[in-house]
């Protein structure tokens, strides 16, 4: 989903990593993770990014729209599942969050996972927030050890591990977690790998 970053400990690091594919849904307080589609009408999206949406009803299994106007490739789908993230016609952005079929839709994107989207969309119409996913990184020297802070908007269910090297030339199984480290070895540490795993 995210890119794996390298992070070089010199002095003090700032690094903001957004990921090409991956945006955040959010409704209320709840997030979903979306993986957006490789294709002309996916990027033309995430470059409209962030948007808030008022989001109304239909037929008790999505939220729409309109006014996004993107690139189109429709095709009919017999069969639409919760989570995916659609265009109907030119501008109409829909979400669903149960099963549907039988129109022309051009996909936009999928959410990972669909736990508690129905309940987070409620009933009637409501506000969703489409934003890129974000990583960000501070990494300073405080007495003489790196203090890593991250700052991110994605949903609390997504680990963000921190492991550490004392160079890059290290397999990728020689990489450890950087808080179980005793203080020897986080003395060797010149390198630092963030990944996230769900």
């Amino acid at each position: 989903m995210l890119r794996v970053i390298l992070l070089f400990l010199i002095g003090s690091l700032v690094l903001n990593v957004m990921a090409d594919s991956a945006i955040v849904i959010s409704i209320a307080d709840k997030k979903f993770i979306a993986e957006i589609e490789d294709t002309v009408t996916g990027k033309a999206f995430v470059e409209k990014l962030p948007l808030t949406l008022e989001m109304s009803e239909l037929n008790g299994n999505e939220k729409y729209c309109y006014g996004v106007t993107l690139p189109t490739a429709a095709r009919r789908y017999d069969t639409i599942e919760a989570g995916d993230l659609m265009l109907y016609g030119s501008n109409c952005v829909v979400l669903f969050y149960d099963t549907a079929g039988g129109y022309s839709y051009t996909r936009i994107g999928k959410l990972k996972s669909t736990e508690g989207l129905a309940s987070a969309l409620g009933k009637g119409s409501v506000s969703v927030t489409f934003e890129k996913a974000r990583l960000e990184a501070n990494i300073t020297m405080v007495n003489g050890e790196p203090k890593i802070g991250i700052e991110t908007n994605l949903p609390d269910e997504i680990n963000i591990e921190i492991l550490a090297a004392p160079s890059l030339s290290v397999s990728d199984d020689e990489w450890k977690d950087y808080t179980k480290l005793t203080k020897e070895e986080k003395e060797q540490v010149r390198f630092f790998k963030l990944r996230t795993a769900e």
